[in-house]
């Protein structure tokens, strides 16, 4: 049983990580997910209160983590100080990738270093004067991290780190319940172009 942490924040973005918690979340038998935070209760974007799982530092022990996004969440999380010192990653070991200006908190932690990365159109200038090589694809990995730019590119984030964790073929079986009906062939084709490519392997 793997272990998959979502780690957010007040005024997250609502799609961002209630899709990862969705299409996760129907998966009880190969995997656990909890939602993280600094504090027990988080408000998102819209105003929406719900209750998370745990603090940010069980983050540390869990198999992969994905980092949810905000306009104003990020940048209140980061100078939260009671936010990154909770974080002791190691991509060595763990699977690690965020959704649109979640990117700012893997370059904050160092795993940006020398690599490239997407994020939400709207904040690549931004992470570009960060240092960061900013490519326009809707996923980027290098090896165990992983970024993803646009809230719909979450879908795409998820079906990387399940392939990473349990290959092909339980990704698709995870996506498919929420593909559009009638295109599900032709979404499995953009979604399996879009890790190769973030692979570098197209």
């Amino acid at each position: 049983m793997k272990t998959i942490a979502l780690v957010t924040f007040d005024q997250f973005t609502d799609l961002d990580l209630f899709l990862m918690w969705d299409v996760l979340g129907r998966n009880q038998q190969d995997w656990s997910v909890r939602i993280l935070a600094t504090s027990p209760t988080i408000t998102s974007a819209h105003g929406l209160k719900i209750d998370v799982h745990g603090p940010v530092s069980e983050a540390n022990t869990a198999d992969a983590v994905l980092f949810s996004s905000g306009k104003q969440g990020i940048p209140a999380a980061l100078q939260n100080p009671e936010f990154l010192p909770s974080l002791k990653l190691d991509s060595r070991k763990q699977y690690i990738g965020s959704i649109c200006a979640g990117a700012f908190i893997l370059e904050r932690l160092g795993l940006l270093a020398q690599s490239q990365a997407t994020t939400h159109p709207e904040a690549q200038a931004a992470l570009h004067a960060r240092g960061v090589e900013v490519v326009e694809q809707a996923l980027v990995c290098r090896e165990r991290v992983a970024t993803a730019g646009g809230c719909l590119a979450a879908m795409y984030l998820v079906g990387w780190l399940v392939e990473s964790l349990f290959g092909v073929t339980k990704r698709q079986e995870t996506l498919l319940p929420v593909l559009p009906a009638g295109q599900q062939e032709h979404y499995e084709q953009l979604i399996s172009k879009s890790i190769q490519q973030a692979r570098g392997l197209l």
